[in-house]
């Protein structure tokens, strides 16, 4: 099977009634509609082909990842249970994830991921269900395992790979802090804050958004080493900033550096080293496919979803993420 075409409603049943072992990405109208079977799916209308990025309620994504299974293992996990998610997972295998956008399991998840046990034994990846931009927070973001539908659980997919192989994740993140940004300070963790301290000062984070027309630069903060990305939503109904990945209090983050025409092309230079290589499976965030201009605009070598979050070991926010399958030395 190719991955590089979307799949119609009716050739992605038929890929669930063949016994295919498939993550399944699209709006939830269709998903709602496909059978029971060995998936897992997620709600999301942003995808990509070989045509581009696009944004549709008629196709779906699908990744056949049969032809890397010696077994595999569905779990379905909530806010008290994800952290065993590592845990679950094959001596060499894969572990894909989906969990819906601002719920329990992804504040969770997004707070704690790191301390997971076993958590860099088997390459953890996957990313976060949502719906129309548009129409986030009205809308339910959704899960399904095999045909059931969830909106507070994270599905996942444990894979295990043959002895002979082993899975390589690897993450672009081309986002820099801008060291002369004003600090900014939450004084609790969340997806959603009225106000920050910025600079010691207490503000409503709309407001100081609003401001400097702020809202395409992400937030960003140092976390053990790791530069960390925090994407924006604006809510103008409520007159809130929403993130899409939950922020931590009394940690400093500084607001991105500003220049789009930089950050897109080194967002290409960095897709392109691996292009030729065969990529498994990828996604990026919503963000890139908005900032970028990827409507339409075909990425060589590359298919996948636009997340509100991915999931590279934990999760992250504006990043391309991607597998790769290698020889075991």
């Amino acid at each position: 099977m190719t991955d590089n075409k979307l799949h119609t409603l009716e050739s992605t049943k038929k890929l669930i009634e063949e016994g295919r072992l498939l993550v399944i990405a699209g709006a939830d109208v269709l998903l709602a509609q496909l059978p029971k079977g060995q998936w897992i799916g997620g709600s999301n209308p942003y995808l990509l082909d070989a045509d581009g990025g696009k944004q549709t309620n008629e196709l779906l994504y699908v990744k056949d990842f049969t032809p890397l299974a010696v077994s595999s293992k569905f779990a379905i996990y909530d806010e008290n249970s994800i952290s065993q998610v590592t845990k679950d997972g094959f001596d060499n295998g894969i572990i894909l994830t989906i969990m819906p956008a601002f719920t329990p399991v992804h504040l969770t998840f997004g707070l704690h991921a790191p301390e997971f046990e076993n958590q860099y034994i088997n390459p953890l990846m996957g990313w976060v269900s949502g719906t129309d931009f548009d129409k986030v927070g009205v809308v339910p973001a959704t899960t399904y395992a095999g045909g059931e539908r969830f909106t507070d659980k994270a599905v996942t997919l444990h894979l295990q790979l043959p002895d002979n192989k082993i899975g390589r994740i690897e993450i672009i993140n081309i986002y820099e802090a801008d060291e002369s940004s004003d600090e900014i300070v939450f004084e609790e963790d969340g997806f959603a804050h009225a106000d920050c301290l910025v600079n010691g000062q207490k503000q409503n984070l709309f407001e100081y958004m609003e401001s400097g027309n702020r809202w395409l630069s992400p937030l960003i903060t140092d976390y053990s080493g790791a530069s960390i990305n925090i994407g924006l939503i604006r809510n103008d109904a409520a007159k809130q900033a929403m993130f899409a990945a939950p922020v931590f209090k009394d940690t400093v983050y500084k607001l991105a550096q500003k220049s789009a025409e930089n950050y897109q092309k080194a967002f290409f230079e960095q897709l392109s080293k691996d292009a030729d290589k065969e990529i498994v499976y990828s996604y990026s965030c919503l963000y890139n496919y908005l900032n970028f201009g990827l409507e339409g605009k075909p990425i060589k070598g590359f298919t996948g979803v636009f997340t509100y979050g991915e999931v590279g070991y934990q999760l992250l926010n504006i990043t391309f993420v991607y597998l790769l399958i290698e020889d075991r030395v």
